[in-house]
């Protein structure tokens, strides 16, 4: 007859056969803002207060199909078709290469976007201030 192997006893926990087990999620939005949403870095938390603060309404991380994949923009402001990205990791070369090719698909795609490099100093309700003036936004001194 033939002889049956036996397995090998792993150091790491596995649950008994047929249990399913809820998956961890790698990066799940965890920091939470004043307008209720739970957002992904300290950076758009200040985006996100900013924008709930003049009451710009917006849309954290909505999907959307471009070229038959997906992609997140960080927010969407509906009101006024605008997509606005906070560009965090600068001195990162494989982020900024992410950055240059998300902005040439969203100008592919005729799509409204704005960049926000911020690297932490300076205030970032200002750069804000600025970038979304451009596009009529007036705000109250």
């Amino acid at each position: 007859m033939y002889e049956r192997r036996k397995l090998r006893k792993s150091p790491r926990y596995t649950p008994p056969r047929g249990i399913k087990l809820e998956r961890r999620r790698r990066f799940e939005p965890t920091i939470a803002t004043k307008s209720g949403i739970n957002v992904r870095s300290k950076y758009e938390k200040k985006c996100a207060d900013f924008l709930f603060e003049n009451k710009i309404e917006f849309q954290y991380e909505p999907l959307i199909l471009l070229a038959g994949k997906q992609y997140r923009p960080d927010f969407f402001l509906p009101d006024q078709n605008l997509f606005l990205e906070i560009c965090g990791y600068n001195h990162m070369p494989f982020y900024v290469d992410r950055v240059g090719f998300k902005r040439q698909l969203y100008e592919k795609h005729n799509l409204r976007a704005i960049f926000i490099h911020y690297n932490g100093k300076g205030s970032l309700e200002e750069e804000l201030k600025k970038s979304l003036a451009a596009y009529g936004f007036q705000f109250r001194q």
